[in-house]
């Protein structure tokens, strides 16, 4: 182990838990009495008070074929092509309202941003995909969208690339592919086997310069993996060059996600075997010219995420890091989050027969939501701040809100002082910046400025608290 992974190996123990923040607050604060005419405010909200705002619109598609066993996705496993095929008609239920909304208070969307997640939309095949275009269209001005993407699963497509490349005829502009691991044996114990050569036959040349962008998603820390697998993996990711990476944490999680404990008894790395292969693995992506985007992305230097990056407009949602031209996004379909006018959270029914009653009633499917307060605004800014730049400029936080960031914040700067003595962060009166070594601790730095998880006043037991109380997990149903 080089140096540098020593200095972090002694920390582990202390800063290591939980895992990166996804909304904040976490969707355990969201209330289930948010409901149909709340969501209707949220609407109101951001595409009449605030018309002008790109954006995103995200469409959940839950079904897949096989589980993979490291999934944290909602999703629903089936080979019954004509339960896709029902719930198609129950979502443009969905959208068919959207629309109603928008006829009745005159608004034509700014729509910027399209992307299909699940669960795996490549289940859908040609006629159900042109069909949900078609219905999208209906409240989206295609020729408005900068980019437009799909979550592929290789394994669905391997037999009718046809099907690909007519997702850009249909204006598709960016794919990513959900790689994870390379090692046949990793491959094999996740459920996910799926050898280079069909991802290659996938991005065979004439689909590649299709889209203008690639991603591949990669695990660390699956079961199975070694330090020597790993680094091959990651060599041939780099090889088949992909224009933007994600590198995520596995998270074994089989309280929330009972098909994990087949992966009771696999061999799974630790947390210092974890920490290597992510810092071998960051290491290597940029040596070969990769640009760290945040803690987990990785961009080639033409991507529109790592211009973002440099031009300090990146932000952090439910689906990864985005350029930065959408702070809104709006979720269609099972499950689906939505974050409006920075004000709202608001998420559907994952039950699919409580989704359908909601829009046959002529409501939306609201499962739970909150609206955010000035508190929750501030803090959530400071977390995206640290999440995607690793800095606090206190004068400018203290402009932006009206109040003296030392005294505001005087209690979570004295937590940071312990931080500092171990090299994680550095403070001055004017700002906090995480050292290299600190990025892998993050998600700790984060949780100093969550209000929601340490009672009155800042507790003095501060790592004890952390070790125990599990603060800044996920949901077990995060949207991919």
């Amino acid at each position: 182990m080089n140096s540098e992974f020593l200095l972090g190996e002694t920390l582990i123990n202390k800063y290591t838990n939980g895992f990166m923040y996804v909304d904040y607050p976490h969707k355990s604060v969201w209330s289930q009495d948010f409901n149909d005419t709340d969501y209707r405010a949220a609407l109101k909200r951001l595409f009449v008070d605030q018309n002008e705002r790109p954006v995103k619109l995200y469409v959940h598609i839950p079904f897949c074929e096989k589980l993979c066993f490291y999934c944290l996705c909602h999703r629903v496993i089936t080979r019954d092509y004509d339960k896709v095929k029902s719930y198609m008609q129950i979502l443009y239920k969905e959208i068919a309202l959207l629309k109603a909304f928008f006829d009745q208070h005159g608004i034509k969307p700014n729509f910027r941003e399209i992307h299909l997640g699940g669960g795996s939309p490549t289940v859908l095949r040609t006629p159900e995909f042109d069909e949900l275009v078609d219905h999208l269209s209906s409240i989206i001005d295609f020729s408005l969208v900068d980019e437009f993407s799909i979550e592929i699963d290789p394994r669905s497509v391997k037999d009718d690339l046809d099907r690909v490349r007519h997702y850009h005829k249909r204006g598709v502009t960016r794919i990513s592919v959900g790689v994870q691991d390379f090692d046949p044996i990793v491959q094999k114990t996740i459920n996910r086997v799926q050898p280079r050569e069909l991802i290659d036959a996938l991005l065979v040349p004439d689909i590649r310069e299709k889209f203008e962008s690639v991603n591949f998603d990669v695990l660390v820390g699956l079961p199975m993996q070694t330090r020597e697998s790993f680094q091959k993996t990651i060599a041939t990711v780099i090889e088949m060059a992909p224009d933007r990476i994600d590198l995520a944490f596995f998270n074994y999680a089989p309280r929330n996600q009972p098909h994990m404990k087949v992966l009771e008894n696999a061999n799974r790395p630790n947390d210092i075997e974890r920490h290597q292969l992510f810092l071998e693995a960051t290491k290597a992506l940029v040596e070969s010219g990769y640009v760290r985007i945040g803690f987990d992305h990785f961009a080639l230097a033409t991507d529109r995420q790592a211009k973002a990056m440099t031009a300090k407009k990146l932000k952090w949602n439910s689906l990864g890091y985005s350029p930065g031209s959408c702070n809104d996004m709006l979720g269609i379909g099972l499950g689906s989050s939505s974050v409006l006018s920075d004000e709202y959270y608001c998420q559907n029914f994952y039950e699919q027969e409580l989704y359908t009653a909601s829009l046959d009633k002529g409501m939306f499917p609201v499962f739970r939501g909150y609206m955010l307060s000035q508190e929750d605004i501030m803090r959530r800014d400071i977390i995206q701040q640290l999440r995607s730049y690793y800095h606090l400029d206190f004068a400018d936080l203290g402009k932006k809100y009206n109040i003296n960031f030392v005294e505001y914040f005087s209690g979570e700067l004295k937590v940071l002082q312990e931080f500092m003595q171990d090299g994680i962060v550095t403070l001055t009166p004017e700002e906090l910046k995480i050292s290299e070594v600190g990025k892998h601790f993050c998600n700790i730095v984060c949780r100093v400025f969550d209000g929601y998880n340490r009672g009155d006043g800042f507790p003095d037991n501060f790592f004890e608290i952390n070790r125990t109380s599990g603060f800044g997990i996920t949901s077990p149903n995060v949207i991919k």
